[in-house]
């Protein structure tokens, strides 16, 4: 087995890891991310002060109504109890009568509409606790899922690392080391595969030189472009 196709597979299973590693950290934000919630809850905290309002605006205007119907029978009262004799008194409790029903007309529209807002109210309130509800089922859902990809990726970086492991131990320590630190300068990327002449990792074309030393089962030979070790294949 050539020393460049050791690094190759060592350079695969670091790349396995370091993707896993990632999957690993998406996974726990995913999991510690409460956003859904939290809009739910605010949806419902939001809808729960518009029934609050909505029902307050509804006492209030039924308070109105019954008190000018009080203003209404104390005034046909005083008209039509006997005690006002003169005409002059009697014409202006008439029309103060009068206005005090258009007025009771007006208060009974507004009641009206307290009571079409309550029941708009009450149904966006019954929408967001439903809303809540559902959001808590996926979340939760999504969570248990989220799980079981975590304990699958543990699972599978647990076989990496072993055969990582396995792999390290038949390279040479020199090798290693010129491996770990391209790792470092690299992106994670120490190792590249050779296609049609080109380094597959910068797309640079291989000299002829390079190209066939690149062939050696037993040096190691780096891109003139990037610098990392080429495998031929």
């Amino acid at each position: 087995m050539s020393q460049p196709f050791k690094l190759f597979r060592l350079q695969q299973f670091d790349s396995a890891l370091d993707k896993g590693r990632q999957r690993q950290a998406e996974i726990d934000r995913l999991l510690a991310d409460d956003l859904e919630i939290r809009l739910a809850q605010q949806k419902l905290e939001s809808a729960q002060k518009d029934q609050y309002t909505a029902e307050k605006n509804l006492r209030l205007a039924e308070e109105n109504v019954k008190q000018q119907r009080i203003k209404i029978e104390r005034s046909q009262a005083a008209l039509y109890g006997g005690k006002v004799v003169n005409p002059k008194e009697l014409q202006d409790l008439q029309h103060e009568s009068e206005a005090l029903k258009r007025h009771l007309g007006t208060l009974e529209d507004q009641q009206l509409e307290a009571m079409l807002a309550l029941d708009e109210a009450e149904a966006g309130l019954q929408a967001a606790v439903e809303n809540q509800a559902a959001v808590e089922r996926q979340v939760a859902e999504k969570k248990e899922q989220l799980l079981k990809d975590r304990d699958e990726l543990e699972q599978e970086m647990e076989i990496n690392e072993s055969e990582r492991a396995a792999a390290i131990s038949s390279i040479d320590e020199t090798d290693l080391a010129q491996y770990e630190k391209l790792r470092k300068k690299k992106s994670g990327i120490a190792v590249a595969r050779i296609t049609d002449k080109n380094c597959a990792a910068c797309g640079s074309t291989l000299t002829a030189t390079i190209f066939s030393q690149a062939k050696s089962p037993h040096k190691l030979t780096c891109c003139n472009s990037c610098g990392r070790i080429l495998y031929a294949g």
